[in-house]
């Protein structure tokens, strides 16, 4: 379970980073101005990067309770990326790049990782429970 946290956090990590600039990017990268996708774009880079730190620190840690931080953790990072296109805003037009793309690629990202990482807590506690760490 600890590398299922790791290898999630960091590709999901570095999804959350490469897509709001290269792989669906924001509309300020398509040649419109710079709008409210643009600092939702940059939020979500900080979470990435934040999701790519925790995923190489659940790598290099060896203590046996890491993984359990890093899966709550990172679960809430993946909330904290669904939320942030609501609050900061998109641009709600359908023609828009960010709606059509970035939007919900990351959301797609956040929803996919909070799966997860709720699957990879619940193993975690099971194994936990049967090795009497509780």
């Amino acid at each position: 379970m600890k590398k299922l946290v790791a290898f999630t956090s960091l590709i999901s990590g570095i999804l959350l980073i490469l897509v709001p600039r290269y792989i669906l990017p924001a509309c300020e990268y398509e040649g419109f101005p710079r709008m409210h996708c643009s600092d939702t774009a940059q939020a979500e880079y900080i979470v990435g990067a934040l999701l790519v730190a925790l995923g190489a620190l659940t790598f290099l840690l060896k203590h046996a309770y890491i993984a359990a931080i890093s899966s709550a953790a990172a679960f809430i990072l993946y909330g904290v990326a669904l939320w942030l296109p609501t609050k900061l805003g998109y641009c709600q037009s359908s023609r828009m790049p960010c709606n059509y793309g970035m939007v919900p690629g990351i959301r797609f990202i956040a929803v996919a990782g909070i799966l997860i990482m709720a699957g990879a807590m619940i193993g975690l506690a099971r194994s936990y429970r049967r090795k009497g760490l509780s």
